[in-house]
């Protein structure tokens, strides 16, 4: 009986597959490098993993994502993408969606992280000063963005 323990454990021990991850306790957060990008117009893809906006702000041209999800084990690939189509109010209104890809990563992290995308074409116009309200699928507030 004992050696069916000590096997049954050995056992549990080797048929983990995640990879060790150093984080800062029990509940396993992880703060990432922050990523740069550029957004892009077009359709909203359907395959889009779970990602939680904690905050968002614009910087001149700049969109910045505090955003947290779950991970660990493997490279997380992001991208803002900007419905053609836009509202006929004043300002004009667009919708924009995170798109996340976690390549199937099964880690359990909780990661933080820091994204910012180039949005300059998302703008209405590309003239100073053009204005356009954005709206982050996952906010409750739009955004202004005033093209610099």
């Amino acid at each position: 009986m004992k050696s069916f323990v000590i096997l049954l454990t050995v056992g549990l021990f080797f048929s983990c597959g995640t990879k060790k991850i150093a984080g800062d306790g029990p509940g396993q957060t992880l703060n990432t490098k922050p990523m740069t990008a550029s957004s892009t117009l077009g359709v909203f893809p359907e395959k889009n993993d779970p990602t939680n906006i904690q905050s968002a702000k614009i910087e001149g041209n700049n969109l910045i994502l505090e955003v947290s999800y779950g991970g660990g084990c493997e490279e997380h690939d992001f991208s803002l993408v900007g419905s053609q189509m836009i509202s006929k109010s004043l300002p004009p209104i667009r919708a924009i969606k995170l798109i996340h890809d976690a390549h199937e990563d099964k880690c359990k992290a909780l990661i933080m992280k820091t994204l910012t995308f180039d949005i300059s074409n998302l703008a209405y116009k590309q003239e100073k000063g053009s204005e356009i309200m954005l709206k982050i699928e996952g906010l409750k507030e739009n955004l202004k963005y005033t093209f610099e």
